[in-house]
């Protein structure tokens, strides 16, 4: 499958030059604001996210770590030269690389292409294990963490969330869920898959974990990160990284 980037970048001119070199190898979209950016990295998921940190819309360094707090991708900042306190916050923030000018654009595609293969390791390292804003779910050993507390369910409600949480935000059918239901209990009632889930977000909610499980009607349910409210949080003005 293709690799996706989205290129936040205001320079019209240098948005285009990104566009031209990276379409050559990857799915390419750009916006030329943070708030666009951010609402794309969200629906599209992108496997990087390159952007310009001086964006006047605004704060790059909140919008670095909010893209980090939604979903896994890679983010990369350019632009101009920066001084080294502004470099960590963005590392802080979750940027794995930071390109200043001035930017080989072969040297950038050579250290997304080590990032990529960095993550598709990682991945195959990680596969029974899934972070989804604070909580973290281990399956080989069926232990269930927010920060460093742990949380117990059991293993149906653990295989439940485990589905959900492995599609971050995307709808599981009920059918689906009913599946994993399936492989520990015959269901001569489907209604228990609901029971299942009540069961779930009342832990959640006791635990004071901010995921909540949405239901979409007529197609199944989501688990939904509550911790940020995007558009409310990344309003914040450029100045304010000074």
């Amino acid at each position: 499958m293709e690799k996706k980037i989205l290129i936040i970048e205001e320079d019209s001119q240098r948005c285009a030059k990104l566009l031209q070199f990276f379409g050559s190898y990857f799915s390419v979209t750009s916006y030329n604001n943070g708030l666009q950016g951010l609402i794309s990295a969200i629906e599209w998921r992108p496997n990087v996210v390159i952007i310009n940190h001086s964006l006047i819309d605004v704060n790059s360094i909140e919008l670095c770590r909010q893209i980090r707090q939604k979903f896994q991708t890679i983010i990369v900042i350019i632009g101009k030269p920066l001084p080294e306190d502004q470099i960590i916050k963005y590392f802080e923030a979750g940027a794995d690389d930071v390109v200043l000018n001035p930017i080989s654009y072969s040297v950038l595609l050579c250290k997304i292409k080590v990032l990529l293969d960095h993550v598709a390791m990682k991945r195959s390292s990680e596969e029974e294990v899934i972070q989804f804003g604070k909580l973290k779910m281990n399956r080989n050993n069926y232990k269930v963490y927010h920060g460093k507390k742990e949380l117990n369910f059991t293993k149906k409600e653990f295989a439940i969330l485990w589905a959900l949480a492995k599609k971050q935000d995307v709808v599981v059918t009920r059918e689906e869920l009913l599946k994993v239901v399936w492989s520990y209990e015959h269901l001569e009632d489907d209604r228990m898959i609901d029971t299942h889930l009540n069961r779930i977000r009342k832990k959640l909610k006791q635990n004071e974990v901010n995921l909540t499980i949405k239901t979409v009607w007529g197609i199944g349910y989501k688990l939904q990160n509550e911790e940020v409210d995007v558009v409310e949080s990344i309003g914040i003005p450029a100045e304010s990284q000074k």
